[in-house]
């Protein structure tokens, strides 16, 4: 196959960028659906082209299960002339391998979010059998990726990728009781789990060098694996990981939450903003230009493509930074009573979702709302002009009607939006309150990291993952849905899927709100719980709002927490709520009970 060359009539190959003993893997163009893919060549055992088949489609169906942020996730799979391929998302990111020794915090971070991948992997009753750093990817938006699961195997089916006499795995990253040829279990996936942040913190495995194969085969055999670094703040978790008894390592949910735990405890000495590739679409481009805009003493010299930020970026200025999503308190970057000379003032803060804090302006008929709201790492649209304030950048937008908006460009690629938006009729300067609250946001912000919020309620949205509410069969009801790359709102409270075959978006996202009334929507019942569904006509969407929860706020008022589904497309908007109550079905049903 050469560059250039089309697959099955739709796939046009650019690019070899791997190989390994069970494919190739191209970057090509999907000219149907105008975007960037991967083609893996399969390289299977056997000439016969029904096992061949076999093999992949195989792999297909189990790379199909696992919709998940932190797995690379697979399309379809394609022939041609008795060639097979498999489909699937494409990332340029560079592999863990790498980058040699990473900080322990990253480690951990890295580590949490792998964790939570190889739970979703185990619970659709995959073993991987290959986890290594070369196996793990990390994207331009920090998020780390579990790859190649062309030696993995359904548990228990009776389908023997490499043969008999093989043992499939990496030296120097398989348990050694896999090693003395006992089946490949979960158990066996945490150890090497283990080795691989073992590697990353150590810069070696846990068996040695891995250039001298014998030697690490011998060490594995007799499970001699070395002890993590006392010193280290990962070494009790590294400890249990590699344990020689599979029965006594962690289960991947319970290394996941070991791990955050140590992610929280390690903080480093100082916060570096996130490198992006410096080639691409304009959005990597417009992200980049922002990045150096709020680091206006980073040099410009280097040319390593997506490169990890670590201690050598010692000469780069500290900017604030956000810290822990789940704890940022929005409503620390706000303050009633600077806003008090445009109206009485009065601050909400369960106005909405969790990532924001509002001040209510109130004089005469004008009712201004100011919201200050925390925005994840990776939004798409580029500033049209920074300011520099204390390192950090701000973008001021013209009025727009009845809204004036504010940036704030933060470290890590996260920001601060501040809108003023009129809710009333009189009169009010827009632009001049929008002001007052970035300056109070910024004077907040020079302080350090934001402050954090007090402990939520155990039984709050705040502790759920939005993008978890969907898995791989509720969002193929979504048709055309790209379940690879959802839009991931701050503290995972919101999540927004585009279909790669129309104008259609789906949203879910967590809402806080006083008690709903049969003016909110049509009222319903979904997942047994008490739900509203409303067509609105100018947006071409429909509102599911889910009552999750009552409650009683700080003001001892009524309020009520809500999963919103919001699906827009070009439907008509009874087809739309049709399906968009069908969406909201397993989301509900997923929920925590209350």
């Amino acid at each position: 196959m050469r560059p250039g060359e089309l697959v099955a009539g739709r796939y046009r190959l650019d690019e070899e960028v791997d190989a390994g003993g069970n494919g190739v893997v191209w970057r090509a163009h999907d000219q149907d659906l105008d975007r960037v893919v991967a083609l893996k060549h399969a390289l299977l055992p056997g000439s016969g082209g029904a096992d061949r088949m076999r093999l992949l489609r195989r792999e297909a169906r189990i790379l199909a299960k696992l919709n998940h942020p932190n797995v690379v996730t697979v399309f379809d799979t394609v022939s041609e002339n008795g060639e097979w391929w498999l489909v699937m998302e494409y990332t340029s990111a560079p592999n863990l391998a790498r980058h040699g020794k990473l900080p322990p915090d990253r480690v951990a971070r890295y580590g949490a979010q792998l964790a939570g991948a190889l739970a979703a992997v185990h619970a659709v009753g995959v073993v991987h059998r290959d986890i290594k750093p070369a196996n793990i990817l990390v994207t331009a938006d920090d998020r780390v990726k579990l790859s190649d699961f062309g030696i993995s195997r359904l548990m228990h089916a009776d389908v023997t990728v490499t043969g008999s006499a093989l043992i499939a795995g990496t030296p120097g990253y398989i348990a050694p009781e896999v090693a003395r040829g006992h089946e490949a279990t979960p158990a066996g996936d945490l150890f090497s789990f283990g080795a691989t942040l073992y590697a990353l913190t150590e810069g070696v495995s846990p068996f040695g060098p891995t250039d001298n194969q014998g030697a690490v085969w011998r060490r594995t055999i007799a499970a001699d694996v070395a002890a993590p670094d006392p010193h280290s703040p990962l070494a009790p978790v590294l400890s249990r990981l590699m344990r020689v008894d599979p029965a006594k390592r962690p289960t991947a949910a319970e290394a996941q939450r070991l791990l955050r735990q140590a992610a929280d405890s390690v903080r480093p000495a100082r916060r570096w903003p996130k490198l992006v590739p410096v080639s691409g679409a304009m959005i990597v481009a417009a992200a980049t230009a922002a990045w150096f805009m709020v680091n206006p003493a980073t040099s410009s010299g280097g040319s390593t493509a997506n490169p990890l930020p670590g201690p050598e970026s010692s000469s780069r200025q500290a900017v604030p930074a956000l810290g822990d999503p789940r704890t940022a308190d929005p409503c620390a970057l706000t303050d009633a009573s600077a806003l008090a000379r445009f109206g009485e003032a009065e601050r909400d803060p369960e106005y909405g979702n969790f990532d924001r804090c509002d001040v209510v302006v109130s004089s005469g008929n004008s009712k201004v709302d100011v919201k200050t709201e925390l925005d994840a790492a990776g939004s798409d649209d580029a500033p049209a002009g920074v300011d520099q304030v204390g390192g950090i950048g701000i973008v001021r937008e013209p009025l727009d009607g009845e809204e004036c908006d504010r940036t704030l460009l933060l470290a890590g690629g996260n920001r601060v939006a501040i809108a003023a938006r009129q809710n009333g009729t009189g009169p009010a300067d827009l632009c001049a309150m929008a002001d007052t609250a970035t300056n109070t946001a910024v004077t907040a912000l020079s302080r350090g990291e934001i402050a954090r919020r007090a402990p939520a309620d155990p039984a709050s949205l705040i502790n759920v993952d939005a993008c978890a509410l969907l898995d791989a069969d509720a969002l193929s009801r979504f048709p055309g849905v790209d379940a690879v790359d959802p839009e991931i709102g701050f503290g995972h409270w919101s999540c927004r899927w585009h279909s790669t075959t129309s104008r259609a978006n789906l949203l879910i996202r967590f809402d806080r709100n006083e008690p709903l009334t049969a003016d909110d929507g049509q009222p319903t019942w979904i997942a047994g719980r008490r739900a509203f569904v409303e067509q609105v006509s100018e947006d071409k969407a429909c509102h599911v709002q889910v009552v999750y929860r009552r409650y009683t706020d700080a003001a001892s008022s009524a309020k009520v927490e809500l999963l919103l589904v919001v699906l827009t497309g070009p439907q008509p908007l009874d087809q739309l709520c049709g399906l968009a109550t069908a969406i909201a079905q397993p989301a509900s049903a997923k929920l925590p009970k209350t």
